[in-house]
């Protein structure tokens, strides 16, 4: 049973009553042993049992990362970056995302200023398998209208959207400036005066719409997406690149001590 299987298992509340805060870095934990079962105060015993044979304790993401590594070393990065919105430099694909610049080599390794997370490698080896060839449509859709999209909808929105207008609602002056520093641009002619365009990948834009709480309607946050979003990656890691931005903008509150 992989990460993504443990995870269709668990809760999915989000309680924040564990050491991982979430349900999916808890799954994860889970299979690198990071984590117990026992630590999530929503499984009832019986549900413990049950997912205890199954959650078999190895870093699956290591052999993955190999696994990606040796099919990304058959790709002539000169072929593939244009359409990728990379560059070749020296024999290394150069791939921006999230305000930084990430360096894989021919062999699939990835470096980048700072430490580069098991899960951002994943991303960035399945961006390049991908091949994405496609001219963006600027014409932005929501995840549902994404293929596969519709089914995991209301997932995108608990794991992305939700915890977004959250850290927004809390504060609004930090977030912007957050997103400004990772490369958002506002942009205007929206439903709202707060709308930012940025880019997760460079094939990846995401346009963020957020409305303020008012007396009787509550805050808002939508994240749409360029309609050939799901030509260059699946719904399921779009929806972990979503989730990479939101722990990006908490690691940056952490940093400047204002996560509350």
């Amino acid at each position: 049973m992989n990460a993504f299987e443990i995870y269709k298992k668990l809760p999915k509340k989000n309680c924040g009553k564990c050491r991982q805060k979430t349900c999916m870095p808890f799954a994860f934990s889970l299979l690198s042993g990071d984590a117990d079962l026992s630590e999530c105060p929503e499984l009832t015993e019986r549900e413990i049992a049950e997912l205890k044979s199954s959650v078999q304790k190895t870093d699956w993401r290591e052999a993955l990362i190999s696994s990606l590594r040796k099919e990304v070393a058959t790709i002539r990065f000169q072929e593939i970056a244009e359409g990728l919105g990379a560059t070749v430099q020296e024999g290394s694909l150069i791939i921006r995302s999230l305000g930084r610049e990430f360096a894989v080599a021919p062999d699939g390794e990835i470096t980048t200023q700072g430490h580069t997370t098991p899960w951002m490698q994943i991303l960035l080896l399945h961006y390049i398998r991908t091949r994405g060839q496609a001219a963006l449509s600027n014409r932005w859709v929501s995840y549902a209208e994404l293929k596969g999209g519709m089914v995991k909808a209301l997932s995108f929105r608990r794991e992305c959207e939700d915890p977004l207008r959250d850290l927004l609602d809390r504060d609004y002056g930090q977030v912007k400036g957050i997103l400004h520093r990772i490369g958002a641009e506002e942009r205007s002619g929206f439903a709202t005066q707060n709308a930012w365009y940025l880019y997760l990948l460079p094939k990846l834009p995401v346009l963020i719409l957020y409305w303020p709480k008012e007396e009787e309607f509550e805050s808002k946050v939508s994240m749409l997406l360029d309609s050939t979003a799901d030509q260059f990656l699946d719904v399921e890691s779009l929806m972990f690149l979503g989730e990479g931005l939101i722990k990006n903008i908490e690691a940056y509150l952490q940093y400047t001590g204002k996560a509350r």
